[in-house]
């Protein structure tokens, strides 16, 4: 499975230019971090992902598929994708067929089991029953990434997932990437959240102004400080205390 972005522009409608000639490829099973400042065009891109957002200019291809062309029904079986804001993506009456939402709509006989695994794994399933809206926001969030987890696609876009998670919740979802990465699942994740995500990322992908300024692993980002310091990355504490060590050796 691979996901291609040839020279991708996008405008919205109101003129402004949030992608410029982003070209980048992920190929299956990779862990791509995508960081930035804010306006960077980071969301954006996750959106066209899944078809939501078609681009402006350049074209972007999920396993063969033009985005642009290409049912999002098509697009779900291949890459998922969790927004920022749960508001943004629940919609049903109870968590349990909020999750069941794709693998229902994909008629996979395996359902019940699809949908019981991601409830487990997000600790979510004493609360099965429940309105999506009686549960905290960390908790929506959560059961953004359960619906995620249901759908079986081998590829999935997080943007932002563990914002405003608390320690018990995010180490919930340290345990889902961790689960999912040693089974070939590939991801693409948004967040500032360097100290977890670092630990998985096998490339790194820095934007700027909507255009990549950076591609490359964890170690290499280290030592371009001038692109650290451009799109706003603080380094966490153990990898600032590594690279000071090192200066002074």
């Amino acid at each position: 499975m691979r996901i291609t972005l040839d020279n991708v522009g996008f405008s919205y409608p109101s003129g402004a230019a949030v992608l410029n000639g982003l070209s980048l490829e992920v190929v299956a099973g990779e862990f791509v971090l995508v960081v930035g400042r804010n306006g960077a065009g980071k969301s954006t891109l996750l959106k066209l992902l899944n078809g939501i957002l078609k681009p402006t200019s350049g074209s972007v291809t999920i396993a063969g598929h033009p985005t642009g062309s290409t049912p999002t029904a098509t697009l779900a079986r291949h890459a998922c994708v969790t927004f920022q804001n749960p508001a943004d993506q629940i919609f049903a009456p109870t968590v349990f067929d909020e999750v069941a939402f794709a693998p229902r709509n994909l008629k996979r006989p395996d359902l019940q089991s699809l949908v019981g695994e991601a409830l487990a794994l997000c600790h979510l399933e004493p609360f099965k029953d429940h309105h999506p809206y009686d549960l905290p926001l960390a908790q929506r969030k959560l059961l953004t990434v359960a619906s995620a987890l249901a759908s079986s696609a081998p590829f999935l876009a997080f943007d932002e997932p563990s914002a405003g998670l608390s320690q018990i919740e995010h180490q919930a979802l340290e345990g889902i990437v961790k689960t999912l990465t040693a089974r070939g699942v590939g991801f693409m994740v948004v967040s500032h959240d360097l100290s977890l995500f670092f630990r998985y990322a096998t490339r790194v992908v820095v934007l700027e102004g909507g255009r990549c300024t950076f591609s490359g692993g964890v170690s290499e980002l280290m030592q371009h400080e001038g692109v650290l310091r451009r799109a706003g990355l603080r380094l966490p504490v153990p990898l600032r205390i590594g690279r000071m060590l090192r200066k002074m050796q």
